[in-house]
């Protein structure tokens, strides 16, 4: 018996068929067959009772599928902590986090590791908040660099980095003399976003939950009708080709507003804002290099908002300075220390 075997017992257990098994695995039919009859012969009993309509287990096979589904949900764990192991190992943080994170923690982030601990190797990873929160939970990922709504208190610790504001972005060029009105104001109320053809991602997205639930609390909607692609840079480029008007915090559109190539107005009345998080998986220890990466990642987040390029509230508490007494809650003591000493 191997995982092989049983992942296709349990795929073709769910799908009902030995067929759409096979579909769902891009796997020949009669390949999963022969695997299924070696299973079989091995465990001595029949695990399927099989018809034209497809497969359903036999009372061997009900009291198989519980053995197979902890087996590889063993396996997997096995996995999960070897590939923790190997990060440890070799001095690396994986860090997972959406685009408009990225394009004002990103730079910062890397500048300082190398400055202070050159040795450390720091992987950054950059997807959709529904995927950053999956790479978390599969520990394909140490830190996931996320927002609120993707908050799942059954796996995560969740460390507050800043509450930050969000905006209507409008081009200024001339594609986007249909928003002249818009280029001199500082500010819009969230009633009137209602006038405008926005590019909004759906409800999987963070983004899309957030707006969401601006609209159900406040009864107003947004009209959601312009094809947007959900990538963060191409919904600019369309926002900067006069396409549409997209709703952003500051972290994703501050370097076009530098350029004078975007304008942004704080939306208000409500104002619109929501809580970006660090967040770790609590079903694995808490590395030294972990910690060290969430301060780095505090610190440099405060250091953002106070350039003006995060605008917000900053609610995160850690410093770089503080590693060492938060390391003493989560590490064997002296462990941090040795660790500092190791990569400078």
């Amino acid at each position: 018996m191997n995982s092989k075997q049983l992942q296709y017992f349990l795929v073709t257990v769910q799908k009902g068929s030995i067929a759409a098994a096979a579909r769902e695995l891009d796997i020949a039919q009669p390949a999963i067959s022969q695997q299924l009859a070696n299973l079989e012969r091995e465990m001595g009993s029949a695990l399927f009772e099989r018809s034209f309509k497809g497969v359903s287990l036999t009372a061997a096979g009900k009291l198989f599928e519980k053995h197979a589904r902890k087996l590889i949900d063993d396996i997997n764990n096995a996995k999960m902590e070897l590939q923790q192991l190997a990060a440890v190992q070799q001095g690396k943080v994986r860090v997972g986090m959406l685009p408009s994170i990225g394009n004002v923690l990103s730079m910062s982030l890397i500048a300082q590791v190398t400055r202070w601990y050159p040795q450390l190797k720091l992987e950054i990873s950059t997807g959709p908040s529904y995927a950053v929160k999956e790479w978390l939970q599969s520990n394909q990922v140490d830190i996931a660099l996320t927002y609120e709504q993707e908050v799942e208190p059954r796996f995560m610790t969740v460390y507050p980095l800043i509450e930050e504001f969000m905006y209507l972005v409008v081009g200024v060029n001339e594609a986007s003399d249909n928003y002249t009105s818009l280029k001199t104001r500082e500010t819009i109320h969230f009633w009137e976003l209602s006038q405008y053809e926005l590019l909004t991602p759906g409800t999987k997205d963070a983004l899309g939950r957030l707006i969401d639930k601006y609209e159900r609390e406040t009864g107003v909607a947004l009209k959601h009708d312009k094809a947007y692609s959900g990538q963060l840079m191409t919904g600019l480029r369309q926002v900067i080709q006069g396409e549409g008007l997209m709703i952003l915090p500051s972290s994703a559109m501050y370097h076009l507003e530098d350029s004078k190539v975007v304008k942004s107005l704080k939306i208000t009345q409500p104002e619109m804002k929501r809580q970006v998080i660090a967040a770790t998986n609590s079903n694995f220890a808490l590395t030294d290099a972990i910690v060290k990466m969430i301060a780095i990642i505090q610190e440099v987040t405060a250091t953002e908002q106070q350039a003006g390029h995060w605008r917000g509230k900053f609610v995160g508490q850690l410093k770089h300075a503080d590693v060492c007494s938060l390391s003493s809650s989560t590490s064997t003591p002296g462990s941090l220390e040795a660790t500092l000493r190791a990569y400078d």
